[in-house]
């Protein structure tokens, strides 16, 4: 089958007193993914901040660092939801620490049980100050479509959207946590030109509201985005929440079509670039 149904989340964080509060919050958010008939469901980028809530520390990055001790109860959460309501969740990313080092973590949850990891590999320089890069991408299959996941700032390098493009992928998955409306729009931007220039479709789902301390605006929604070409939506926009929103949205992607576009469409992005002039790019990077 290449049609595939896919649910975008925005999340809004609100008080919790404790992690089951947080968990009956995402249930509420899933149930409608669920009646969808969705195959997946896409969570924004440290949507888990919600629990800094429950949290004394005075300090902001130590508060987002605290959020890693609940890494265990968000697996099981996550798996749990994944087997039992039998869909793939992109639970967003969450703050994970491993030898003293705290990585800003994307996870991928299969109804079989299975589970991926893809660390965010560009920070924003902001997070330099609680977050230590990842070092590679990964494109997972799933039964349903070839993924990747490209946290926020990744996407807004072209070279890791394309690298997962020529391994496979045709879904990229853009869990998203940006500060102002400036930053909203850059990632949202880099979204859709990554559609267009290596043909794939691209979820993107966004943190909205405050988060951590007042003033710390988030701001985003939930979109699903396609290529600009014959069969999809001349303006590459197969669904869209209310911007700062709490919502759930839900389109369906056909990744035959996709594949169909990518060798026959009005325009080849992905076939036609310039292999023998783009060398120079590596030479001078090099």
């Amino acid at each position: 089958m290449s049609g595939i149904r896919i649910s975008a989340v925005s999340f809004r964080p609100g008080p919790v007193r404790s992690f089951n509060d947080f968990a009956e919050h995402v249930g509420s958010l899933i149930a409608p993914a669920v009646a969808a008939g969705a195959d997946f469901v896409v969570f924004p980028e440290l949507f888990t901040a919600e629990l800094m809530g429950l949290m004394d520390e005075p300090d902001l990055v130590e508060r987002f660092r605290g959020t890693a001790r609940f890494t265990d109860d968000y697996l099981a959460l996550f798996g749990r939801l994944s087997r039992t309501r039998g869909l793939h969740i992109v639970a967003g990313s969450h703050l994970t620490e491993a030898g003293g080092r705290y990585y800003n973590t994307g996870y991928l949850f299969h109804p079989d049980g299975r589970v991926d990891r893809q660390r965010k590999v560009h920070l924003f320089p902001l997070e330099t100050l609680w977050t230590t890069p990842g070092d590679g991408f990964e494109v997972f299959e799933t039964g349903r479509g070839k993924v990747a996941i490209l946290t926020c700032y990744d996407l807004e390098f072209p070279e890791a959207a394309r690298l997962a493009a020529l391994q496979g992928a045709e879904i990229l998955f853009s869990p998203s946590a940006t500060l102002g409306e400036a930053g909203y729009w850059r990632v949202r931007h880099c979204a859709q030109a990554r559609c267009v220039e290596d043909q794939v479709y691209t979820v993107h789902a966004g943190l909205v509201g405050e988060m951590g301390d007042p003033g710390l605006l988030m701001w985003g929604r939930a979109s699903i985005l396609c290529p600009c070409d014959a069969g999809l939506p001349p303006n590459g926009v197969l669904a869209e929440g209310p911007l700062n929103q709490e919502a759930v949205i839900t389109a369906e992607v056909d990744t035959a079509l996709l594949h169909e576009i990518r060798e026959h469409g009005a325009a080849t992005t992905l076939k036609d670039r310039r292999r023998d002039v783009l060398e120079a790019l590596y030479r001078l990077d090099a």
